[in-house]
Order: C-alpha cells, then structure tokens, then sequence
C-alpha cells in the first residue's frame, strides 16, 4: 500500500514508541493484585469489568472467566474500585508490600433507581431479579466501553428466540448491519450499506470457510449466514475499525461470533427447548402437497440442547446441540421491458410468475472444552459444525413475445402479444427442483499461558465449508422445460402498481392440456440436471503475546503476533447435463412425446389475479426421472456440450497471508489510546488452463474437427491446469483515542488502513477465446486488491442501568474500487514468444484506478426505562439509524437503514417487538433502464412466559406482517418485482435446570 508521508511518520513514530517502551521496561518494586468478577445473580463470571486503582493511571479490565491484573501497583494502602453497568461493587482497601500478590475478587450486585420521593442522597439497593435482557445490554455496553475500536457487542438472546435458528436473522438488528436475502434466507451481512464482500466473519478470531452456493463468481468472498447456527453462540461482535492484531481484510468492519464458555460460570446448567414451526401459508398438521407433487409435512417439530458445567473449576464443558426444519414460501412475479423500439418507448414483453416453495432443515453441534493444566497454562478447544438440507422446487410460467411482437396498442396495464409463426410469442414453463446441501466445521484450539500481566497464546484453527446441489441422486431432475408456441395471448391489470394479472388466451393450442407443449418448434435440451460442488477450506496458526510495562510513569500494555492464515478454494465440479426428452417415437414434435404430469401440486404465486384458475399443466421433475431410469433411450442427450461443461468447469485458487503486528495501549488521566502496526503478505496460486487458439490447434492437428469431444481435450490441454503466482505485501496503521468527558460520555477518535483481495473468478477464472474478434480473456493471479482508509468519530453516553446513546460519523476512502478488463500485451499475457497469437488482443482483469469516498452516519440508542413507574418500568427501547453517503453512485449500496424495537418484561412475562428498514436500492442499470430495489420494513416478534423458575413457554414469529422483497424499474411506480415469503412461528417451551 503506498502511503503518504504522514502515513510514513505516523509508522515511524509508533514503531520508535514502542520500541522504546520495549526498552524502558522496568521494575519499579510495585505489588501485582489479581482477582475475579463474579455476578452471583446470574452464577456468571464477567467479562470487561473496570477495575481502577484510585489516584493512579491504573486500570484493567476482566477477561474470560472474569479474571483480572494490576502490576506496578504502589505500595501501601490502596482504593480498588469497580465499575460495571447497571451494578455496584463494594471497594476494596488493599496494603501492599513491594513486590508483594494480593488477590481481591468482586461480585456485583444489582441496583435499581429510586422511586419518588426517596430521600434524593439515597440510591436504594433492591432484591434483584435476573433479566436477560439487562445482562445482554450490560455485557455490550462494558465491551463497548472497554473497546479502543468502533465496537458493538450483542448478547445472543438479547433478541429473543430466533426463528430458524439462521445466525443472520440476529445479526440484522445490530448497528449499521443490513441482512441481503435471497429469497427467504438471510444470506450475506453488509456493514455500513457497502457490499458483504468487504466484511470479515469469524468465530473466536478463526475466519471461517465459506463455499459461497458452490460457485465462482463475485460472490466467493462473502460469508453465508445460513450455513451456521446460533446455538452454541454467547455474544456477537461487530468491529466497525480494526486495531493491528484484526486480520486486516475487512474495510466495512468485521463480524466475530463469540462461543460459549463453561469456566464462565459457576456449576451445572442445562438448558432444553422443544418446538415447532409452521408458515402462515401452509399452516396445517396434514401432509399436502410440496415442495415437489408428493405429500409432505409444512409443521416441523425442532430443538435445542445447552449442558455447561464446570468441574472444580479446572475442566469446563460447553455442548450445545440444534435442530430446526421449516417450509417456506418463495412466490414471485416479475416483468420485462423492451427498449428497442425509440419511437415506441419501453414496451412490457414480459410476465413472469414464479412458485417457489422450499424445506429447510439446520442441524447444529458445538463443543467446547477448557482445560486448566496449571493455573497459569489453559488449553481451550471450540468445536461448531452445521449441516444444512434445502430443497426447493421452483415452478415459473412466462408469458413472452418479442417488441416487435407486442400490439402498438398496449400499454403497461393491457398487453397484447400477437401470434408468430416461429417461437417468439409463447408461453414457457421452467422447472427448477434442486437440493442444496452444506457441511461446514470449524475447530479452534487455543492454548495460552498467564503470569501476572504476561499473557502468551498460541492457537489456529480448521474450518472447512462444502456446498453440494443435488438432483438426480435426490431422484429427481434439476429442470424441465416446456412451452406453447404459435399462439397469443393478453394480460390485463387495473394499474402499473399492481401485480394481479388475467390472463387470456387468444389464439393456438389450448395451454391447459400437457399434450399441447413441445408441439409446432423444437425445444432442445428440455430436461437437464446441475450438480455443483464446491469447497473452501481454511488454515490458520497464530502466536500472541501481551505485557503491561512502565514507561515514563504510564502503563504501557504492549500486543505483538504473527499469524498465518492459508485458504483454498475448489470448484470441482459445475455446469448442466442436458437431454432432449424425445419420448418412445424418437422425436420431441411427435404427439406421443409428452412429459408426465404432476397430479396433486396446485400452482400459487400468490399475486391475486386469474392464474391459478387457468388449469395450466405442470410437468413433474421425480416422474420424469423416473422415466429416465426406466428408458433412457427416450431421452437423447447433449453428448458434447455435457463433456464441455463437466471437462472445463474444475477450477481452484489457493491464498496465503502471512502477518505480523505490534500493538500499544496505554492510559493517562481521561485518555486512553491505542497505536498499532500490522503488516501482511499474501501470495495466490490460480489453476487454470492455458487454452490453445484455433489457428494453432489447425497447424498442429488438422485431423481434428471443431465442435468435438477430441478437439476440446487438446484445445484444453488433456485438462492440464498450470500454477499461475501472485503477490504482494501491504502494511496497515490503526490507531484509537477515547476521551472520558465525564464517567458516562465518552469521545472516541479511531482509524485504520485495510484492503480487499480480488474475487476468486479473478484470481483463477476460465480463459475464453473469442475467435471471430481474435479476443483473449485471461484471469489475473497477480490483481492487486482495493486498498481504503478509514476515519472514525462517535460520541457515547451511557445510561444506567444499561443503555446507550452515540452518533458516529466515518469516512471511507477506497483506491481501486472496481475491477474493469483492460488490455495487455501478449508479453505480458506470457505469449510473446508464440507467433500463432500474432494479432490476438489479450484482456485481464485490473483495478479501477482513482479514489472513491463514502461517509457514513450511525445513531444508536438503547434504555431499559426503569425510571418510570409501576408497569412502565418493565419496558424498554432500542433502536439505531444509518446513513451512507458515496461520492459517485455506487450499484447495490444501501444508502439508508434502520432498526430498532420496543421490549418488555417482568418476573413471568416479556415480549419484543423489532423491526428492520432499508431504503430503496440501485441493483443494476444500463443505457435505458435502472433497477431499484423497494424500500422494505420487516417486522419480527418474540416472547416469553414463564410458569415457574424451571420452565418457560417460547414464542417467535419472522416477518410477521409478511413484507414482500419488491422492484420497480427507473421510478417507483413501474413495478418490476413483487416476491411473496409468508411470515414464519416458532412456538416451543424452555426448561432449564
């Protein structure tokens, strides 16, 4: 990364500083006070309780399973003091000796707010009555505080049940997050509007694999949410700056999911919940039909299993088990417009209706052990794994005809196609039934050594990801398609906003027998199957080290570590086998060849209108496959093109990043400040198969024809796939200053350097060779990455017992935003040599070059609203809102969100009413037209009523007021897209014992 030369005094004068308080260290004869914080309401230790010597600089704060460190105490009569939201400690009096370790541990008790008219100089200390609501903010806003970064800490029941179980549907109620669905899964998280690629997710610092849906396009750097659980999760944490010991890949921020731990706490707990989910669409005990023609069940019993104990303090257990099954509707339509015509303006040439009904079902394991070998020597292993089961059988009908093709009498609201004598005006059906599988695991071992204020902690870790698309091995086909043609027909609406279509066929084959698709033009390759398997895996190592020196008077805790960190990624197998189905005759035209029907499946897309009453056949996928075990002679198929896409889709890129960093922090009075540098290497590796053009596959074999099986194995090599090397070096300044203007208002100055690596398709994606434009387009092994810097300011006020208010304001300056193809020399494409290129023009992918700007606003706010009376004591707010402001548009950045909902509870009873906004978005453009995604709120709703100390009945509802994902094209009023999910109930009962 080139820096500027203030970057370069700034690296200068941090590596000088710590240098020097490297060497300054000394031993001033001071004591060392050790201890832990314990809540003995919750049976919990603490973590990021403050823990101040008074009249000194001294402070620190408590780590896993509540411990804590002072050293270089003074010696003499010392004031301890502790702080910790929403709490009170008694302080403690402590004589040292020099030299001497004294231990002192806390525990909290939990305070309440006068009524009125209490004597005002007396705050009343009441029976305490555990909230988990109160520990969750508490725990968050002590992280918060605590933190040097922008940072923002949940708890992971601080929402309530959460339906599915889908780490994402939690993770979308946090600050300045936005949840990208796709369909009904809440797939990918963006922070601070910007795309998921440029967010980290890990669990406990492990980056974790993730194989992006088995493909290899944009989206191989983005994590999926719905391949993890939240079972075995005990808080999530969103870093919006990165200090220097962050892996330094993520300019929008990062996400880490904390795991449980059983030396958190003290004996056994064990926490069971049996329930059940249901859609509001097809909420019946009784089998019907879907997602493909069988009987199936749409209500699925699920559970959770939670067993932590602590043995004597030196063995701690954390297993925690998941299972959640659910239906869900995906019922969209859709509409094209054509622009070909000026004169005419855009033209509606298309309908598209779409029911798509799914079944999902998660399973989860996560296993925890920590182990004190000594008391200065833990071992801690952090064990999660998931396996996801997702079929889905999506079922569209398309109403299409050419422009040209369109009455000039139509207009948005009545279209009328004329008839063709070829297969441009028609309707066409399409049938995709696929089985999503995914398997990942993720083992981090850690193994750390503490003595006073030295802590030293080597750990790594394994994850790996596999996605698989089933099909025929499920028993059935992926798709099938079949159409009418030489026909009309007309759709009619009452206005552009609506989507309730009639449809009405004017002229050909009647479309509600089956025996009429497939009839007057030849439909090739109507039946396929698309198996897609794809592997991430990822590597890591790491070795840390923490001390607190003296230096000048100030504690001076320096971090330093090298980490090693190898990620591969396989696409082994991709692309569709196709058939004709050309049925006993031999010939698809033949009135003998027709597709087996489905029986029992009615076709909804639930957007109103005359659809479902058009009797429409549907083809069947399991039928049809069946058929084909039966005579695979009546399906003809694609011989060579199956070869081509089974041959020439493998492909894999291996990415190692080497790092290391130093890491200050220290305090002085009000301030506190962190300083730090990191520096990274990272080398790729991209397999791929350096293609031979036709004029050379000509000179040297003339015996082999174009369009051929042979001729594709030489012009690919016999599959041979060459080692293609990239690499580069980047170094990143971080840096944090908090300001304590008062106890509870807090000044926070942050910023940080980071940079995106290049998508994988760049690093190691397929040649082409356009032979009629002599163009070669090769993948880029050495793209450089996006490099950005980030400034961060926010202001925060806390509030007792456990709330927070901030605005933040940042700017993200990104160089290279952008990937474009550019023109390079045949020396340079590594051809120079090799006369048969000659006149050949070589692409390669490259960063855009100039800077982009993006501000942002974040407002946060959460209060537990105990100071007011009676029943209104029970409640509570949060609530937060974003603001993303680039310097040019920018294609799918959320430029607007919000969150935020309202609680209550008391000793029997809570609910949580929340909810989700996002702006309208740009999702694609070109010359003539815009896409926009509609604003869309989404409600979601969870409760709880207790009827004794044991046993709590569960309630949980996602997307209750049944939000659909809509689009219009250029202005609002155009729809485009109208998607239809249903809200989905979890009710279930909760004993814990």
């Amino acid at each position: 990364m080139k820096t500027c030369l203030l970057s370069h005094l700034i690296r200068s004068v941090a590596i000088a500083a710590l240098s020097v308080a490297a060497g300054w260290a000394q031993t001033t004869g001071g004591a060392t006070i050790t201890g832990r914080v314990f809540n003995p309401a919750t049976r919990e230790y603490v973590r990021n309780a403050e823990i101040h010597v008074e009249g000194t600089n001294l402070v620190a704060y408590s780590g896993d399973e509540g411990s804590y460190v002072l050293t270089n105490v003074p010696a003499g009569p010392v004031r301890l003091t502790l702080s910790y939201t929403g709490y009170t400690a008694e302080p403690a009096i402590l004589r040292l000796e020099p030299g001497q370790t004294a231990t002192h541990d806390f525990e909290l008790k939990g305070a309440t707010y006068r009524k009125a008219g209490d004597d005002p100089n007396v705050v009343k200390l009441q029976q305490f009555v555990v909230s988990s609501e109160r520990e969750g903010n508490a725990k968050a806003i002590m992280e918060q505080r605590a933190a040097l970064n922008m940072k923002n800490v949940v708890a992971s029941d601080n929402f309530g049940d959460v339906t599915g179980g889908n780490i994402g549907e939690f993770v979308k109620y946090l600050p300045g997050i936005v949840m990208d669905y796709v369909d009904a899964d809440a797939r990918a998280a963006r922070i601070g509007g910007l795309d998921p690629k440029y967010a980290g997710v890990s669990i406990d610092g492990m980056r974790m694999a993730s194989a992006a849906s088995a493909s290899f396009g944009a989206s191989t750097r983005q994590f999926e949410f719905e391949q993890a659980s939240i079972n075995s999760i005990e808080a999530i944490e969103v870093n919006k700056t990165l200090t220097a010991s962050m892996d330094a890949d993520a300019p929008a921020g990062s996400i880490n999911m904390r795991s449980k731990n059983a030396f958190e706490r003290k004996g056994r707990e064990v926490i069971a919940q049996l329930s059940v989910s249901a859609n509001t669409y097809a909420m019946t005990l009784h089998k019907t039909p879907g997602p493909d023609d069988g009987n199936h069940l749409k209500v699925f019993p699920g559970g959770t299993l939670s067993y932590a104990e602590s043995f004597g303090g030196r063995f701690g257990v954390q297993l925690n088990l998941g299972t959640n099954t659910s239906w869900n509707q995906q019922a969209i339509e859709t509409m094209t417009y054509d622009y070909s015509i000026p004169a005419r303006g855009p033209i509606l040439t298309q309908v598209v209706l779409r029911d798509g009904p799914k079944i999902v079902r998660r399973d989860s394991i996560g296993a925890n052990f920590d182990y004190k070998i000594t008391n200065n020597l833990v071992f801690a292993l952090r064990t999660a794994a998931s396996h996801l089961n997702d079929e889905f059988n999506t079922r569209t009908i398309t109403f299409r005809a050419n422009a040209a093709d369109i009455d000039p009498s139509s207009t948005f609201t009545r279209v009328i196609a004329r008839p063709t004598n070829n297969a441009n005006t028609r309707i066409e059906q399409t049938i995709s039934h696929r089985n999503k599988l995914n398997d990942t695991q993720t083992y981090t071992p850690k193994l750390e050594y503490k003595r006073a204020d030295l802590v030293v902690t080597a750990g790594g870790g394994y994850s790996r990801s596999k996605t698989h698309y089933e099909g025929p091995r499920s028993g059935f086909f992926a798709g099938l398609n079949h159409r009418i043609t030489r026909m009309s027909w007309m759709a009619e609406r009452a206005n552009e906003r609506r989507f309730d279509w009639n449809f009405t066929q004017l002229t050909g084959r009647p479309w509600n027998d089956i025996r009429n698709f497939n009839r007057d033009d030849a439909n090739a390759n109507d039946v396929n199957a698309s198996p897609q398997t794809g592997q991430s895996q990822v590597f890591a190592g790491n070795l840390d080290a923490k001390k607190t020196v003296n230096l000048l008077g100030l504690p001076v805790q320096i971090q330093t570590g090298a980490k090693s960190r190898l990620t591969t990624y396989h696409l082994a197998v991709t692309g569709a086998q196709q058939w004709t189905y050309v049925g006993p005759a031999g010939s698809q035209l033949d009135p003998s060849t027709v597709m087996l029907p489905e029986t029992n499946y009615t076709f909804n897309p639930l957007q109103g209108g005359n659809f479902v009453s058009l009797g429409i056949p549907w083809a069947d996928t399991t039928k049809m496959y069946d058929l084909y075990l039966a005579h695979p002679e009546y399906f003809a198929p694609n011989a060579f093109q199956n070869f081509v896409n089974a041959f020439t889709s493998p492909r894999s890129v291996k990415e190692q990043v080497d790092a290391g960093y130093v890491e200050g922090t220290s305090r002085w009075r009000q301030f506190r400040f962190d300083v730090g540098v990191r520096s990274e290497r990272t080398r790729t590796i991209g397999r791929t198969v350096d293609l031979i053009p036709a004029p050379v596959i000509r000179a040297q074999r003339p015996d082999l024809v174009v369009n051929t099986i042979p001729y594709t194995i030489y012009q690919y090599r016999n599959g041979e796939r060459a080692n293609h090397y990239g690499r580069y070096r980047n170094e990143f300044l971080s840096a944090g200053l908090k300001y304590a203007l008062t106890p509870s208002l807090h000044l926070l100055v942050a910023g940080n350097q980071s940079i995106s690596r290049p998508n994988y398709n760049n690093i190691a994606g397929v040649i082409t060779i356009n032979e009629n434009s002599r163009i070669i387009t090769l993948p880029n092994p050495d793209l450089k990455p996006e490099t950005s810097d980030k400034y961060f300011v926010s202001l925060q006020k806390y509030l007792e017992p456990a709330g927070t208010i901030s605005i933040s304001a940042y700017q993200l300056q990104v160089k290279n935003l952008g990937i474009a193809n550019q023109s390079i020399s045949a020396e340079e494409a590594g051809y120079a040599d090799d006369p048969d290129y000659s006149g050949y023009t070589f692409l390669q992918p490259t960063t855009a070059p100039g800077t982009r700007k993006i501000k942002g606003l974040d407002l946060e706010y959460s209060q537990q609203l105990v100071f007011l009376p009676g029943f209104w004591r029970g409640f509570s707010l949060f609530g937060s809102l974003s603001r993303t402001i680039p310097d040019l548009r920018v294609t799918s950045l959320v430029s607007k969100s919000a969150n935020g909902g309202v609680r209550f509870s008391n000793h029997k009873f809570n609910l949580q009413l929340r909810a989700t906004w996002v702006a309208a978005r740009l999702t694609s453009t070109n010359a003539n037209r815009d896409i926009w995604q509609n604003e869309r709120l989404m409600f979601d709703l969870s409760g709880g009523y207790k009827f004794n100390r044991t046993y709590e009945l569960t309630l949980s509802g996602r997307n209750i007021n049944n939000s659909p994902i809509r689009a219009y094209e250029n202005r609002p009023g155009n729809a485009q897209m109208n998607e239809y999910l249903g809200p989905v109930w979890t009710l279930g009962v909760r004993g814990r014992f």
